[in-house]
């Protein structure tokens, strides 16, 4: 743990708290380098200096203190996170729903195919399918 001042106050703060929480152990076998390495990753990745808009309100209600952020700036993460939205849902239901329908279509067209070359899969038995088709379709 350096007392850089390369840091801000509160970056700093964020860099002694996590680094205290490695075991001393592992903490002690870290040369300069790598802790340096630790000590930039984790203050680009805890930086709130760069929002336009950056409201943090405690309240206080009883015993139990809420807190609300409210964050407004321009995106400077250098992985954008992956978001799963509504348009993308909807395209998952109408791809699942469109391979049903061809699903169903196919076993329709085979069942008729079937019906049409007079194969009786269980004898004294049809759904009845065959003979709709042929009064409303082939007349």
């Amino acid at each position: 743990m350096s007392s850089n001042s390369k840091y801000t106050q509160s970056q700093q703060g964020v860099i002694d708290r996590i680094v205290h929480t490695i075991p001393i152990e592992i903490r002690d076998t870290f040369d300069k380098k790598q802790l340096a390495a630790i000590e930039e990753s984790i203050a680009i990745n805890s930086s709130y200096d760069h929002h336009c808009i950056d409201f943090r309100p405690v309240i206080g209600i009883g015993r139990w203190r809420y807190y609300a952020v409210f964050l407004l700036g321009k995106d400077r993460r250098k992985a954008p996170r992956r978001r799963v939205s509504i348009t993308t849902v909807i395209k998952a239901l109408a791809v699942v729903f469109g391979l049903f329908f061809l699903f169903v279509s196919a076993v329709l067209t085979l069942y008729l195919i079937k019906s049409a070359l007079g194969i009786d899969i269980f004898k004294h038995f049809s759904f009845g399918i065959w003979d709709y088709f042929k009064a409303h379709f082939l007349n």
